[in-house]
This record gives C-alpha cells, structure tokens and sequence, in this order.
C-alpha cells in the first residue's frame, strides 16, 4: 500500500480556524450529520484528489472511510489500484483487501456489505459515513434501493460462462449490444462478469440491464446523501494520469501482476478486466512490448476517467468541485465543507 504523504496536524487546526472564521461550527455540523444518518460520499474519476480529501476529511469529522472501488476490494492489487494506507493517519479503511481475485463480487453483495458496515459500525457507533471512490454503480448501489434487481440464477450464470468460454466473449459481447445496446456502451468487451450478469438478467426478465439502472438512478436516497464530485481540467487530469502510471511502473507494477500470476490468478476477471493489470498480462504473454503496455496503461487510464465522468455527471444530486480552481488544499477543504453545511 502506499504511504500518503497528506496533510500535517498544524495544518488541520489551521484548517478547522479558517471554518470558524467562516462561521462553519465544525462540532455543530458533525452533531447534525450523525443526528439525521446522513452519508457523505465523495466521487469522481481516477486521479482527481478523492484519497487524499477523504482522509483530510476524515480526520477533520473524527470518522473512518468506505472505500467504493471495484478493485480495491482484491488483495495482491495494490499499486495498480493506487490502494493506499490510511492506518498511519488513525483511520479504519472498509471495504479493501475483502477477497481473492478470483471472487466474483456482484453489485448487490457489495451494496449489501456495505449497509451492514454503515449499520453497525457508522450509525451504531454515532459515526458519519464516508464514502470515497470512482466506482459509480457500485456507489449508487449503496445509497440508492437496487432491490428490483432480481436474484441471480446459478444454472443460468453458469451455462453463459460455458458458452462463452466456448465460443468466445466477442460474440457475447456483440449479442448484448443488440439486446441492450447503452449497457453494452458502458462496459469492456473483456469485462465477462458485468457481460454475464447483463445477459442473465434479460434472460430471466426480458428487460434489458440498463432499464434496471435507470430505476436505481432515479429511486429515493436511502440516507439523503450529501455527494461531492471532484473534477478537474482535462488536460490537467491527463497529466496526473502520466505520473500516477509512471509511478505504478516505478514501485513495481509488473512484480505485483507476477506475483498475482504465479498464484494462479491470471484468468481471473478481476486480472483481465482491471486497467494497469490486463495490459502487464499483455506484456508477460509477449504480445506487447514493455512500452507499449505503460503506453496502453495510461490510454485506458484516460477512457477509464471519461467513462466515469460520463458516469457522475448523469447522477442527480452531485455538488461538482473543480480541483483545478484551486491553488491550494485549504480554501478546497473549505468550499466542501461550505456545501456539507449547506447540504444539512
């Protein structure tokens, strides 16, 4: 894991006496958050600054972070995921390091653990939810009812898997782009386990996954969540995607997916799906050279970060900061902290 270099504790007070001087009774807030259940989410694509606030945030409302990250979750991926290590600023991290690679973690299994986390030890224990990450369905599971989504049917999941494993997943992926052509738009024609579940899901309903997805964007908040999008300048995101993939590659990107390798997990969906580590399983199959995988690191990176955005900005209810209108962390804590008083 990576450790954070964040923010100082002179900073902190400092930072708590400018929301005093801007009449923001940081006490008074978190009394009110916790007093109505609210949960704060803080969302956006890859690389905006949604670690490094949510631990500053944390620290400031005395409170632990729920990381909402679809690879996170899978321990071995570590510097691919960017995971980092909040322990040594006093903060509990959930939902990292929960499974192998070769789970298969549904949406509705995340959505499920996750509410049970924010039960028993957030609400519980007078502590206000703090969700942080750039994995929007899995996000909007959790605050929104996804109960309408059926079940899945194992003799169904598994005969697809058959089949594609057969016949290919190009020709699977090319079938859901018929039945359901904005999902399709939505996912990797690599991606098997969101292709699988989609074509369950019509199977059994006759309705295509999207009309699902549409019901939960536009269902009722199960906590009237306070949500905070981090966005930033294009060509400025760019740019802090080159580095934190230059910087992958430096701490030992190609040693991690080996290790994951060499303990079986290289047809793992969790492996082949997953920007940074599909393409290092490129280059260790020989098919690209060293370059040209860091080269498709950073492309996907950036189509990874333009779906996401896609993603965010069609969910209501998200109060947009642009990271880059800021020429420092202080007057950024603010401004969110601006919109949490407001938000109440």
């Amino acid at each position: 894991m990576i450790k954070m270099n964040i923010i100082k504790d002179s900073d902190l007070k400092l930072i708590k006496g400018k929301l005093e001087d801007g009449n923001i009774d940081l006490n008074r807030l978190c009394r009110k958050l916790i007093s109505l259940k609210k949960v704060i989410a803080v969302c956006g694509p890859t690389c905006t600054g949604k670690s490094k606030i949510g631990i500053i945030m944390a620290k400031l409302i005395n409170t632990d972070i729920i990381s909402v990250d679809s690879m996170q979750v899978y321990r071995g991926m570590d510097i691919g995921t960017d995971k980092y290590d909040s322990g040594e600023y006093g903060i509990k991290q959930f939902m990292t390091d929960m499974f192998e690679p070769d789970h298969s973690l549904s949406v509705v299994e995340f959505k499920d653990i996750c509410r049970n986390i924010i039960d028993k030890y957030f609400f519980k224990k007078k502590k206000i939810p703090l969700m942080v990450g750039g994995s929007g369905l899995y996000m909007r599971s959790v605050i929104k009812n996804v109960d309408t989504l059926p079940k899945g049917d194992e003799a169904i999941r598994k005969r697809i898997k058959d089949d594609i494993k057969r016949e290919g997943i190009k020709k699977y992926y090319l079938k859901l782009k018929k039945i359901d052509k904005k999902y399709a738009q939505k996912i990797s024609e690599n991606d098997q386990r969101r292709l699988i579940r989609a074509l369950e899901v019509y199977e059994m309903t006759g309705i295509p996954f999207s009309n699902f997805q549409n019901v939960w964007k536009n269902g009722k908040d199960e906590y009237g969540s306070v949500l905070i999008g981090m966005e930033m300048n294009r060509p400025e995101l760019y740019e802090c995607i080159e580095k934190r993939v230059d910087e992958m590659f430096e701490r030992g990107l190609v040693s991690e997916v080996t290790d994951l390798v060499k303990k079986g997990y290289k047809n793992c969906n969790s492996i082949l799906q997953a920007v940074g580590y599909k393409e290092v399983i490129k280059y260790l199959n020989e098919e690209i050279s060293l370059d040209e995988c860091i080269y498709e690191v950073k492309r996907n990176t950036r189509r990874l970060a333009k779906k996401q955005m896609t993603w965010f900005r069609a969910e209501p209810g998200i109060n947009w900061i642009r990271v880059s209108n800021y020429d420092n962390i202080f007057k950024l804590i603010f401004d969110i902290f601006k919109l949490l008083n407001k938000g109440i």
